[in-house]
C-alpha cells in the first residue's frame, strides 16, 4: 500500500492526522499528502493526470485558500479540448451565434 506524509492536518480513513504523520493510504491522494514511496508517487501522478484540473498543483491549492472567495481566474482553468463539447452543449442548452 502507498505510504504518505501528511503535509496539512487531515481527516483520513476515519482518523485525524496532523502534519508530519505518516499514513498508508489506498485512495486517491490529494494535495495534503506527500508521497514517500514509488507506489505513492505513481498514485499521486495518476491522480493529477485523471483530474480535469490537477489537484496536486499549487494553483489549485491557492484557489482553495483565496481569502476573498473569488472564483479561479480564467487563466487558471484548463482549456477545453477541441473534441470536447462546450459546457452549454453538455447541459443540453443550444447556443446561438450572434452576428
Amino acid at each position: 500500500m502507498a505510504r504518505y506524509r501528511v503535509i496539512q492536518n487531515s481527516f483520513i480513513n476515519g482518523h485525524f492526522l496532523t502534519v508530519d504523520e505518516e499514513v498508508d493510504y489506498a485512495g486517491i491522494p490529494g494535495f495534503n499528502l506527500e508521497p514517500l514511496d514509488d507506489e505513492a508517487r505513481s498514485a499521486k501522478e495518476k491522480a493529477g493526470q485523471l483530474a480535469r484540473r490537477d489537484v496536486n498543483s499549487r494553483a489549485f491549492q491557492e484557489d482553495l485558500t483565496r481569502p476573498d472567495g473569488a472564483p479561479p481566474q480564467q487563466e487558471d482553468l484548463p482549456a477545453a479540448k477541441a473534441d470536447e463539447p462546450a459546457a452549454d452543449e453538455k447541459a443540453g442548452k443550444k447556443t446561438s451565434a450572434k452576428g
